[in-house]
Parts: structure tokens; sequence; C-alpha cells
């Protein structure tokens, strides 16, 4: 996207950051999420999606386990992809959430021990089937939270390109888009436009592309047409 014209643009074929904000616009826009929008409550969300209160969130897999041990209706909550398709075929992100380091400077039983219990960890502790995770093991079996996952493919995070490794952040800084890093803020406006009425969807996206556009040139980004 660094590198892209436009990149909030439709496509016209139901994919990328617009198809993926619009299904948010609407649900606001038709009053499909609650009426107070501006406050959250992680503990007591758990139990309402348990008993029927919430009909929809969007989590990571490692929420998964936490709202079907929340009350008794655990067996009611499934766990989907987002609903987008490329060319007719599903895909879903996957990314590691913490990761494990052995220091090398600790002494060789230590490292033994620490690479020990990794290997137990990861491969035998059953970590993955508790917590909603990917087995580590690519022969392993998914746990059952990923049923309907069976023929989509999964694709993990990758690095910047190298030279590259600061531009999403400069862009972000730039721009105040903050995307795929946490822009709490600019995606509260959609929600907000979107309830309120007071900006169409459109108006939204030309707004980031226009600001997209100025930190590429600010920031001398070579833009693919």
């Amino acid at each position: 996207m660094i590198h892209q014209h436009n990149p909030f643009s439709d496509r016209g074929d139901g994919t990328g950051p617009y198809a993926m904000y619009k299904v948010l616009y609407d649900a606001a826009a038709l009053h499909l999420i609650e009426d107070d929008y501006t406050t959250t409550d992680w503990e007591g969300c758990k139990g309402m999606i348990n008993q029927g209160k919430i009909g929809c969130m969007v989590l990571g897999s490692w929420a998964y386990p936490q709202m079907v041990e929340a009350g008794p209706n655990g067996d009611d909550i499934g766990y989907m992809s987002f609903p987008i398709t490329v060319n007719g075929k599903q895909y879903a992100s996957a990314g590691a959430d913490y990761s494990f380091g052995i220091n090398k400077n600790s002494s060789e039983d230590d490292q033994i021990a620490a690479m020990l219990f990794v290997k137990w960890f990861t491969e035998e502790s059953g970590f993955a089937y508790s917590e909603g995770g990917i087995p580590i093991d690519k022969k392993g079996e998914y746990p059952a939270v990923y049923a309907a996952f069976e023929d989509i493919e999964f694709i993990p995070d990758t690095p910047a390109v190298a030279g590259e490794e600061t531009l999403l952040n400069d862009m972000n800084a730039e721009t105040e888009l903050r995307f795929n890093a946490g822009g709490d803020a600019k995606i509260q406006e959609i929600i907000e436009h979107g309830f309120n009425g007071t900006k169409t969807f459109d108006e939204i996206m030309d707004d980031w592309n226009e600001r997209w556009t100025d930190a590429q040139d600010y920031l001398g980004i070579e833009v693919n047409q």
C-alpha cells in the first residue's frame, strides 16, 4: 500500500481497505451496532455474547475461548473469517501473538533448558487447542474453532521490504491514519459518520486518499499508478 495510488478507493471487486471499512460504515449506518458506540466493556462483553445479547464481534482467535467460557452457552459461539474473497477464494490473516526468545548470553545449561521448554510448549503442551491458536506443527490438526476455515488459505504477516522498514510508520505519522497500527481515532470517525449520517463513506475515503497522496509526495515515495 505504501506505493499504491489512492489505496482507499473502491476496487469494484469487493476487496481491499475500501470494502473492509465499508462493512463497518454500513453496520453503523443501518444501526446494527450498539446505540452507545463511544464506550466499551471488555469483561462485560464476554458474557453478553455468550448470552446472545451481542450478535457478532470482530476479534482474533485468541479471544474465542474467553467468549466460550464466559457463560453456559459456549456451544452457540462460532468463529469465521472476515467475509471478503479474492476471485472467489477465501483468505484469512495469520500473525504471531507473543514470541519466545532464548538469551544467547545465558549459560549453556540455561539455553538447553530454555530450548526444551519452548519445544515442550509448542509441540506437546496443547496450547494451540486451549487458546484457539494455529498449531506450530504444520501436520497438526487445527483446533475445533477453525472448523469454518477448512478451505481458507492463511496469509502470514511478512516483514517490510529491505530499506523500507520505517515507511509505513512514516506514512502513518504524516497521514495521521495509523493504518494497520491501531488507528482507533480514524476508525471511530467511520462509525460516527455512518451512525449519524454526517458524511458519506466515499467522502471519508476521499479524505484518506488525499492524506495518503500528500504523505507520499512529502516523503518522496515512488507511486505505482
